[in-house]
C-alpha cells in the first residue's frame, strides 16, 4: 500500500513539473502591411522559441526562390538580421528599391538550418508615375535624408531630383536648375531611394523631380522643413 502511495506521489509530482513549464513559443512571422515603397522601412513583427541558435535569422528573399531550404535562401538574401536569443520582438528592414514580390523568411540557424516561417509582401513602382516620398517631413540640419521615387521608363538618364527653397516658383526644370542646393540623376532607373544631406540653413525647402536636365519640366514634388 505504501509503495502505491508513493508512485502515486512521484507520478503527480512530474505531472505537476510539466504543467509548470512555460509553453513552446510558436513561430511567426507579421507585417504592418503588405505594399511598399521602394526602400520604404517595413516593421517585422516576429515570435520565436528559445531553442533556437543564436543565429537563427530572418532575411528578405525574392518570392520566386523556391522555399524550406536554409542554405538556398542564404544564397539570395537581399538584407537578413540575427535573431539573437530573442524570442519575440520587432526588427526594422529597408525593403528592396527593386519592384517585385519578395518575402521575410525565418531560419532556426545559419548553419545548415531549415527555413520555418514566411510571410509576403511587395514593392510597388515602374507603373509609369514620378511620385516622391519622405519619412518625415521635418529634419535637422545636416541630417541625412532618404528619398524614395518612382519615375516612367520613358524619362531620359539625366533627369534628376534636387533640393529647392519651396518660395521658388514650381513648374519650370530651368528655374530650378538655377536654384537647386543639390541634385542626384535617376541615371534611368524607375524606383529607388537617394540619400541627400538637409541644407545647413533652417527654413521651407522641397524635393523636386525634373523629367531632364535639359529645357526640361517639373514633374514631382514633397515639401519639408530644416529646424
Amino acid at each position: 500500500m505504501r509503495r502505491s502511495i508513493l508512485i502515486l506521489v512521484v507520478l503527480l509530482a512530474v505531472g505537476l513539473a510539466g504543467c509548470m513549464q512555460p509553453p513552446q513559443q510558436d513561430v511567426t512571422l507579421k507585417l504592418d502591411k503588405a505594399t511598399f515603397m521602394p526602400g520604404e522601412k517595413a516593421n517585422v513583427h516576429f515570435t520565436a522559441p528559445s531553442t533556437f541558435d543564436g543565429n537563427a535569422w530572418i532575411g528578405i528573399i525574392p518570392s520566386k526562390v523556391p522555399h524550406g531550404s536554409e542554405e538556398e535562401n542564404d544564397k539570395h538574401d537581399l538584407a537578413y538580421q540575427y535573431l539573437n536569443k530573442k524570442v519575440s520582438g520587432t526588427l526594422v528592414f529597408n525593403v528592396p528599391t527593386e519592384p517585385g514580390s519578395y518575402d521575410f523568411r525565418m531560419h532556426d540557424t545559419d548553419s545548415d538550418g531549415k527555413e520555418v516561417a514566411s510571410v509576403t509582401f511587395t514593392v510597388k513602382g515602374g507603373d509609369g508615375t514620378a511620385t516622391l516620398k519622405l519619412d518625415k517631413a521635418v529634419f535637422s540640419a545636416g541630417e541625412k535624408i532618404v528619398v524614395s521615387f518612382t519615375a516612367p521608363a520613358t524619362f531620359k538618364g539625366n533627369a534628376w531630383v534636387g533640393i529647392i527653397p519651396s518660395s521658388v516658383p514650381h513648374g519650370s526644370e530651368a528655374e530650378n536648375d538655377k536654384h537647386d542646393l543639390s541634385y542626384q540623376y535617376l541615371d534611368k532607373k524607375v524606383a529607388g531611394t537617394l540619400t541627400f544631406t538637409a541644407p545647413k540653413k533652417a527654413g521651407a525647402y522641397d524635393f523636386r523631380m525634373n523629367d531632364t536636365d535639359t529645357d526640361g519640366k517639373e514633374v514631382a514634388s514633397v515639401p519639408f522643413t530644416v529646424k
